[in-house]
C-alpha cells in the first residue's frame, strides 16, 4: 500500500515565509523548529515556484534538529515538510 502524501492539514504547525526575503525564511523556520516538540511535523510554505525547488530543498535540509520528509508543489508555491527530531 502506498503511503499517503503529506499535506498542510497533516502538519502540527505551518510556517509561512512566503513574503520574506533572504535570510529571513531560514531564520523564521529555524525559530519555529526549535519551538516545536520532538516528533512534530512542520509544513513550511515558501512561496517559491517549482523551478526553485532545488534551492528550497538545499536550505531546508540544512536546518538543525529536523529531518526533511519531502517537498510538494502547492497553490502558494513549494511546501517543505520537516519532522522535529528527538532532543538529545
Amino acid at each position: 500500500m502506498a503511503e499517503k502524501p503529506l499535506t498542510i492539514e497533516d502538519a502540527d504547525a505551518v510556517v509561512d515565509v512566503v513574503d520574506q526575503v533572504c535570510a529571513m525564511p531560514v531564520l523564521t523556520a529555524a525559530d519555529e523548529l526549535h519551538e516545536a516538540s520532538a516528533g512534530d511535523l512542520l509544513a513550511i510554505r515558501t512561496g517559491k515556484p517549482s523551478d526553485e525547488r532545488e534551492d528550497v530543498e538545499h536550505w531546508v535540509s540544512r536546518l538543525d534538529g529536523a529531518s526533511l520528509l519531502g517537498l510538494r508543489d502547492g497553490e502558494e508555491g513549494v511546501v517543505a515538510f520537516l519532522r522535529r527530531e528527538e532532543f538529545e
